[in-house]
């Protein structure tokens, strides 16, 4: 957490030197339409994270059950390492590194493709793939994607609320919920004593189709329903 109020810190002065407004009331006012963005982006993340879980669930043959350690302890622990991951990555990969994008390159897609492709690096790194081809380029796809669309949102609410929401929704339910995080078993464990389902050697093909298909999926929502807030920054 005190990563994350020092980037906000070093944005908030950043953002006033140039603009000479306070970010902070242009990322959280009005309250009640931030609050209807938190709520919306949380709620269709979350969603989407379970529908994942058990599509993928089934087609392992997994079904789910309340771990019998549970604690509220644990599940505390694990759902603030979410937020302070996801306040992590979405201050310093969206936030004011975004904006200033937006300002000098002067090209909107070309500053959130930027933005998407670090945060698809970033996850060689947190998913260990660095050094494996094809794992590299799945996961530079799908989670590259995924940044996208957490950019575009910044892009479309002017504000960091909406993607904080949208990643904070779909960690939560994966990592403390189903207990994919790297904390270990949280509130669901999986039992895989079941059939799986035959794929053919497709299992992978078809998990990178998917984990296209919800950014995909997102992308299309945000360009449907949100209208770009944004300033326009002219060529000098």
């Amino acid at each position: 957490m005190i990563f994350a109020a020092s980037v906000l810190l070093l944005s908030c002065i950043l953002y006033y030197l140039v603009e000479k407004e306070n970010l902070l009331k242009v990322w959280f006012t009005p309250v009640s339409t931030k609050l209807k963005h938190f709520l919306i982006g949380f709620l269709t993340l979350a969603l989407l994270s379970t529908i994942s879980q058990l599509f993928f669930g089934y087609l392992s043959g997994a079904t789910w059950f309340i771990a019998p350690e549970i604690s509220l302890k644990s599940i505390y622990a694990s759902a603030l390492y979410d937020l302070r991951s996801v306040l992590f990555e979405e201050l310093t990969f969206r936030g004011i590194a975004l904006y200033f994008l937006f300002r000098f390159t002067k090209k909107r897609q070309l500053s959130l493709l930027i933005s998407a492709a670090g945060f698809g690096i970033y996850h060689w790194f947190t998913f260990g793939v660095l050094g494996n081809p094809i794992p590299m380029i799945a996961v530079f796809i799908t989670t590259g994607l995924m940044g996208y669309a957490f950019a575009l949102a910044l892009e479309k609410t002017n504000s960091i609320v909406l993607p904080i929401a949208l990643h904070l929704g779909w960690n939560l339910i994966n990592n403390t919920v189903f207990s994919n995080g790297p904390l270990g078993i949280q509130l669901l464990q999986a039992n895989l004593s079941g059939n799986p389902i035959d794929l053919g050697g497709y299992y992978d093909l078809i998990s990178l189709a998917w984990y296209i298909f919800i950014p995909s999926l997102v992308i299309l929502m945000l360009n449907r329903f949100f209208t770009r807030q944004t300033k326009d920054f002219k060529p000098m």
